[in-house]
């Protein structure tokens, strides 16, 4: 009688816990991410991305910071070479293409949600023409993904500011802020 009063007891529990991660939800943030090019080489400033994920859309049990060399899982500190175990980036592309074959994970069949978005382009190349057709194949994407993952549009959360620069020049500054939902049932269930 024991016996059975503790397997069904382990049972409710696994329950509980496998219901929990089907109504989980996984947010991703980024804040402050800057990139700005100086003489042909470009430079990322405070880069922080953060991933949480919500049981039951509450309870938060886990928490990744991401920054520019490291990451901090739990308040531990990780540097990437060391945890990836790549010597150049063309190695780290391969291995999160490979994870992402391996694991089966389709980015185009996620249904996404922006909580807000701010995004700023200040930018030129050395040809105008180029620069005025690259500023409106920007403004479309992004116009694109606003449309397609914002549910209810407010200015002062969703906002994108893109400046070409006419000169003869090569530059590129970038600011970009947001936060991106996502329910785990899409993660799993894809």
């Amino acid at each position: 009688m024991n016996f059975i009063l503790i397997f069904l007891f382990i049972i409710f529990i696994l329950e509980v816990l496998i219901l929990g991660l089907l109504l989980s939800k996984i947010t991703i943030s980024i804040d402050n991410l800057e990139v700005e090019t100086q003489n042909n080489r470009i430079y990322i400033d405070g880069m922080i991305i953060k991933l949480d994920i919500k049981l039951y859309r509450i309870i938060k049990i886990l928490s990744i910071k991401f920054y520019m060399h490291y990451f901090k899982i739990f308040g531990i500190k990780i540097y990437y070479r060391k945890a990836l175990k790549y010597d150049n980036r063309k190695q780290l592309g391969k291995k999160f293409l490979e994870f992402f074959e391996r694991n089966k994970i389709k980015i185009k069949n996620l249904h996404l949600e922006f909580e807000y978005f701010k995004f700023n382009l200040n930018f030129g190349t050395e040809n105008a023409i180029t620069t005025s057709i690259l500023t409106g194949m920007f403004s479309a994407v992004i116009v694109i993904l606003l449309r397609k993952f914002v549910r209810k549009f407010d200015e002062e959360n969703y906002s994108f500011k893109i400046t070409p620069n006419y000169f003869n020049t090569n530059n590129f500054n970038m600011k970009f802020r947001s936060r991106i939902n996502l329910q785990m049932i899409e993660v799993i269930g894809k």
